[in-house]
């Protein structure tokens, strides 16, 4: 594995392969994106699949998310037994056999800016375009993409791996922007990952490399929805005609990130998640209920990631947090008579949020130490994913880039650099 990233750092080398920035006084931004955030693609042989109608060899690199002609029944099970990953030792947790995978576009934009090959579903590309028209910003130089696999947590090995690529990344961005210090903006579960990776930094690196840390809709306290996944299925917002939501589960169950997601015991303590078979269940109950529910191996991936925090209050950097509120959040998730419990949907209760993260685990950034600003956004497109594509919240991260340039070049803000056209 090191020898993938020495050779990684040779095809990288700033000096070697990519033009340096023109304006060594622009701030260079580095994307993270969240869970389901990231394109991946796959290639696969594999001995067995579930139908005979299943492709078994994909004949080179395919994407595999977000794979839209392939959510559809009933291709969804062939799917699903690709991308589902390997628990039978929770220690080293991998691809099922005959199955490699890889991110794609790492350094660069195109595998952040949509998820699809038919571009239908956005996610960092309209932030990209409002910060590609600041003076100075260049995709692949000044604004770059972090993608990862969104299946692990930052413990496990592949985990770990990407780290290692991060701090590259940071470091050869600081080169080839004029020894810049870089802005890290990060989404959903992208924020935990950050958080993560900065607290493994030590404090001098960070003042070197940081200039700030912008957190964009951050589960910093998990939430309710990672519950349902696990037990019944989430589709990720696509509709459960045509997405059934257990099939779905089969790979949702064996990603740990899923199970880290889950809200934390200290922030949510003993309020009612869930409620099946006369019982409510909160979040100091998940052994329960991953027992109770059958989750294969439920109780050893809950282990793996259950002291790995998702909210650090001081991580050396100073942080701009913005989120989404006032929008129905699920909080709470009822099961009918025993035969319904766990393999159909349940009635869901809501509560504040963003309509995927609840409020309490968004309104965590407030504790942030270094906290150096902080919005929150309601009405249309204040939901988790659609939050990327405000045009308030892309113009408050213009103006930041804006202000810190500015600063950096010891001159007063311009009008002229401060307005972004939409």
């Amino acid at each position: 594995m090191f020898l993938v990233f020495l050779v990684t750092s040779l095809l990288l080398n700033p000096s070697e392969s990519l033009p340096k920035s023109g304006n060594d006084t622009v701030t260079p931004v580095i994307l993270v994106p969240g869970i389901c955030g990231s394109q991946i693609d796959g290639w696969y042989v594999k001995d067995s699949a579930p139908h005979y109608y299943c492709t078994k060899d994909s004949g080179g690199w395919t994407l595999l998310w977000l794979c839209i002609d392939c959510m559809l029944p009933p291709t969804i099970s062939c799917w699903t037994d690709t991308f589902r990953l390997d628990i039978s030792d929770v220690s080293d947790i991998k691809n099922r056999a005959g199955v490699q995978t890889k991110v794609n576009d790492f350094g660069y934009t195109d595998g952040i800016g949509y998820l699809d090959e038919h571009q239908f579903v956005v996610q960092f590309e309209k932030l990209i375009i409002g910060i590609e028209k600041l003076p100075g910003y260049t995709r692949g130089i000044s604004i770059r993409g972090a993608p990862y696999d969104f299946r692990y947590t930052p413990n496990t090995k592949v985990g770990q791996e990407y780290f290692i690529k991060l701090r590259y990344l940071v470091e050869e961005t600081y080169e080839l922007n004029g020894n810049t210090p870089v802005m890290l903006v990060a989404h959903s579960m992208g924020n935990p990952y950050i958080v993560n990776f900065l607290t493994k930094q030590d404090q001098a690196w960070k003042d070197k490399f940081i200039d700030g840390y912008v957190s964009l809709a951050g589960v910093f306290g998990g939430a309710s929805k990672a519950i349902r996944s696990i037990i019944s299925g989430e589709t990720e917002g696509m509709p459960q005609i045509f997405v059934d939501p257990l099939t779905m589960r089969e790979f949702e169950r064996t990603s740990p990130s899923v199970f880290w997601l889950m809200p934390s015991p200290d922030l949510f303590g003993d309020t009612p998640l869930l409620y099946a078979d006369g019982r409510n269940y909160t979040a100091h109950d998940y052994h329960d209920l991953l027992l109770e529910s059958k989750v294969p191996k439920g109780d050893e991936l809950y282990d793996l990631v259950k002291d790995l925090p998702l909210f650090v209050e001081d991580i050396g950097v100073d942080v701009h947090c913005i989120h989404g509120k006032d929008q129905s959040t699920p909080l709470h998730f009822r099961y009918g008579d025993d035969s319904e419990f766990p393999d159909t949907q349940p009635i869901t209760v809501n509560g504040d949020g963003d309509g995927t993260v609840n409020l309490r685990s968004l309104e965590l950034c407030k504790k942030f130490k270094r906290l150096k600003s902080y919005k929150t956004v309601t009405g249309f497109l204040a939901t988790h994913l659609e939050i990327l594509q405000r045009k308030d919240v892309i113009q408050f991260i213009g103006d930041l880039l804006t202000k810190t340039n500015s600063e950096r070049r010891g001159e007063e803000d311009r009008e002229d650099d401060k307005t972004l056209v939409f």
